[in-house]
């Protein structure tokens, strides 16, 4: 099995050098660095890593739209954001752009190092300090700001709800947690919206969603 390969974007060259050193002491592999979203996108796709470590709040303000883009690409390579902000609606603005995770600097190296592991293996990582209120900041914000753009005005509130949590890559059983729902009235959520979008499964109903911008990003 190759060693994981990553990309580190970060404008502090401190954090880069010690998070290069932890990650290849077991035996993760740093192909390249950037101190911002710019120079990061001009090094990704020549690289290919299998995950791209990355702090948004860099100085040229790019990190969201490197989100996006690599999210956007071919090759759709997972980002972990790691940031010292636990601020719930830019959280939840960067897992909506596309982030695959979100980690803590204030986090042990073990648990950073775990979550680029996980990362790699296609998990989705949320780091606890932000979990709750960041999911509960995306279905508010969905039911807020998509009462009167909302693309399949059938639906009713908490269905928009579902369906925005399923663009933004949620499973039916997280959806139940972070609604407070019980998993049964989730899935009957789930398919109501199936049934009223004429999609044939829940992986249509949300192809749908996305095609119509949905789970791509939320207004700030």
């Amino acid at each position: 099995m190759h060693p994981i390969r990553l990309v580190l974007v970060d404008d502090h060259q401190v954090f880069r050098k010690g998070l290069r050193d932890c990650a290849e002491a077991v035996g993760m592999q740093v192909v390249a660095e950037a101190a911002n979203g710019r120079e990061a996108l001009a090094t990704i796709t020549g690289v290919q890593p299998d995950v791209v470590v990355l702090e948004p709040e860099t100085p040229d303000g790019g990190g969201l739209s490197t989100v996006r883009a690599v999210a956007d690409s071919r090759s759709r390579m997972p980002v972990l954001i790691v940031s010292a902000c636990d601020d719930a609606a830019r959280v939840s603005e960067a897992l909506c752009a596309g982030a695959t995770g979100y980690a803590s600097k204030r986090c042990s190296a073990e648990t950073l190092l775990a979550a680029i592991a996980a990362t790699a293996h296609g998990l989705t990582v949320i780091d606890e300090s932000v979990r709750n209120h960041v999911w509960a900041a995306v279905a508010d914000s969905a039911a807020r700001q998509l009462v009167h753009t909302f693309p399949f005005p059938s639906l009713s509130r908490r269905e928009r709800q579902v369906l925005e949590l399923l663009a933004c890559g949620m499973e039916p059983a997280r959806i139940a947690r972070e609604l407070t729902l019980e998993r049964h009235t989730v899935h009957n959520y789930v398919s109501s919206v199936v049934r009223k979008l004429g999609a044939e499964n829940r992986e249509q109903a949300k192809a749908l969603a996305r095609s119509q911008g949905l789970g791509s990003s939320l207004p700030g």
